[in-house]
Order: C-alpha cells, then structure tokens, then sequence
C-alpha cells in the first residue's frame, strides 16, 4: 500500500497549500499523516484537508487537545498519540468518528481523562494507554463502544477505579491492568463484563478483593494476580456456582500461607496455577500438590509479565521447575494440619530466610522450620 508520510513542525504547513499538491492530499483515499512538536491540536488545524486519512501519528505536542480535534477527519481508523505531554484528555475527544478502530497513547503526561472520551464510536475495536500518571479510570469513559473488545491500561499509575468503568464495554474480552498502584479489587469495577475471558491484576499492591467481584465474569478464562500482597483469596471472591471456564491463575509472589478447602471445587476446569514466592504453611502446600497431581494441573514459575513490543514479544510462562520450589513454612516439624490463618510471624521469618537464601544460592529453598 502506498503511503503518505508528513513530518511537520507544525500541521499548519499542509493547511495554507492551494497547489496541485493540496488537492492530491485532499482526495487522498489513505495514507498516515504525522504531526510532530504541534504545540496544540485543533480541529482547525486538522481541518477538511485532511479529511481522507485513515491514520494519524502526533508526537512531542505539549498541550491538551482542543474540543474534537478529529471532528474534520472521518474516515480515520487509527489514532497513535506519544511523547508528549498533554495534561488532559477532554470528553468526547473522539466523538463521532465512526470508522475509528484503533487508539494508541504511550509515554504521554496525563493528569486526567474525563468521562466520555470514547463516545459514539462503533467501530472501536481496541484501546491502548500505556506509561502515563494517570491516576484513576472514572465512571463512564467508555460510552457506545460496542466493538470494544481489547483494553490495555498497563504501566500507568492507577490507584483506583470508579464504580462501573466498564459498564458500557457489554463486550469485553482482554483486559490489563498490571503494573499499576491498585490496592482493592471491588465488584463493580467488573460490573457488565459477562464477555471477558482474560483480566491481568499482577503487579499492582492489591491486598483486598471483595466478595462477589468475580460474579459479572461468568467466561473468564485466565486471571493474573501475581505480585500483590494477598494473604487470603476467600471462596466468595468467585460466584457459588464455581468459575467454571477459568483455566489459568497465578497467584505467585504474594504473601498467601493456604487456599481454602474448596478452592478447586470452585475452579473446576483449572489447567494452570502460578504458586512460588508465598509463605505457604507445608501441610496447606502438600495439599494443594496432592490436588495438583489427582486433577493433573500445570504449575508455571516464570513471570507473564514483560514489556512487549514488536522487538520483544512477551515469553509464554515456563514449566514448572524444581529449582523454583515454593516456599513451605512450619511452626514446628510435627505441623500436620493446614491452618487456614494467616501468621505475621511466619511471614516476616519467610521473607527473612527468602532474601538470605535466594541472595546465596540464586533459588527458593523447598522447606523452612
């Protein structure tokens, strides 16, 4: 395919053109325009002659976007926003653009994105905000997006998220939220999300999940809640019924001593569990592995998380390995029963001996009195 490639101090240059050239432009049926050290984006610097471009790049602009910047470009599909430092994002940003499918926003300094930016746009298929401060995800971002099925809000600062995010998203199915500051999993961040098959928590400092906030995701398949600071995981998490599609779950690098008993009860098509990195009390452990070999489930030690790009895909997680044994922790050698409490003392002396050992010989120890 052909394409079209201005790199501009300003978006101006295009505008003031009234040669053949402009025309060409004009009619162009595609193409990627590229704006970059723009101090500000306007719909009157984005004007009608831009109207055919289904793709546009802006880089290093150092102001919030006027109101519905794009309102003269209607036939774009993809919009990439990087490097800068905007501040803002303003409601119904990208209203109305009804053949828009893509939105992409890295390494840009955003303090806040109002309700509605993503309005009245029924060709969206996925959205990406990535190493930004934003802060919080308010109610109703998201706003007739039917298409919507890819969110990716990895690597920002999000500390919490207003009730209901996601309400309008009906259709859902990938959702990233690793590598922020989230410390509460509530029930209504995932309110309306009956599509959802794959939701990545890990990596955040998520201590508590409220009971009931699996209920509105009735086909999640892979849940992700690594690197946290979860020292309980209670059944009621989950709807009575059982997660009966759930298939993966990492619960590595927390501070979980024991599941609950029916745990596997509730998890029933479970192929696939991350458990190393927990101070796991040894009769709750050899319980959990005895499940493990009876209903032949996988555990995986490697980190799923990375930084992706196209020279750097994401490693699948690693079978389970000897060397990476979790941690088993006693009160004492005769410890025969699993206590379902968690023990601060235990804990503390748990990740003690983890840095003195992992320091000297580079791997887990299997067990620890």
């Amino acid at each position: 395919m052909f394409v079209i490639r201005f790199v501009l101090v300003s978006c101006f240059g295009l505008v003031i053109l009234k040669s053949v050239e402009a025309e060409f432009i004009k009619g162009y049926a595609g193409g990627v325009l590229v704006c970059e050290n723009v101090t500000k984006i306007t719909r009157e610097v984005l004007n009608e002659n831009y109207e055919n471009f289904k793709s546009i790049r802006i880089w290093n602009t150092s102001e919030p976007f006027g109101i519905s910047p794009f309102t003269n470009m209607k036939n774009l599909k993809i919009i990439q926003i990087g490097g800068s430092r905007i501040g803002i994002i303003y409601s119904e940003t990208f209203k109305d653009l009804s053949h828009l499918q893509y939105v992409y926003i890295d390494h840009v300094i955003i303090g806040d994105i109002q309700e509605s930016v993503f309005y009245n746009l029924p060709q969206l298929e996925k959205v990406e905000i990535m190493y930004t401060n934003i802060p919080f995800l308010r109610k109703g971002i998201f706003r007739n997006v039917p298409q919507l099925s890819l969110i990716y809000l990895q690597n920002n600062n999000i500390r919490y998220i207003e009730n209901e995010p996601f309400y309008n998203v009906p259709y859902l199915k990938v959702l990233l939220l690793h590598n922020n500051l989230l410390t509460v999993v509530t029930k209504d961040m995932m309110y309306n999300l009956a599509n959802l098959v794959h939701l990545n928590l890990a990596n955040n400092s998520i201590s508590i999940i409220e009971k009931n906030s699996f209920d509105a995701t009735p086909i999640l398949t892979k849940l992700n809640l690594e690197d946290n600071q979860l020292k309980t995981l209670d059944l009621d998490i989950f709807p009575s019924t059982g997660m009966e599609n759930l298939k993966v779950i990492y619960l590595n690098s927390n501070q979980l001593m024991y599941l609950p008993s029916k745990f596997f009860t509730r998890t029933p098509a479970l192929e696939e569990i991350g458990l190393s990195h927990n101070p796991w009390f040894c009769p709750c452990l050899f319980k959990i592995y005895g499940i493990l070999n009876r209903s032949n489930i996988r555990e995986v030690w490697v980190k799923e998380i990375c930084i992706k790009s196209r020279d750097n895909p994401c490693k699948k997680p690693m079978p389970f390995s000897p060397w990476r044994l979790p941690i088993c922790i006693n009160r004492n050698v005769l410890d025969i029963n699993c206590i379902n409490t968690y023990s601060p003392k235990l804990s503390g002396k748990y990740l003690k001996y983890t840095k003195d050992y992992n320091e000297f010989f580079g791997h887990d120890i299997k067990l620890l009195y």
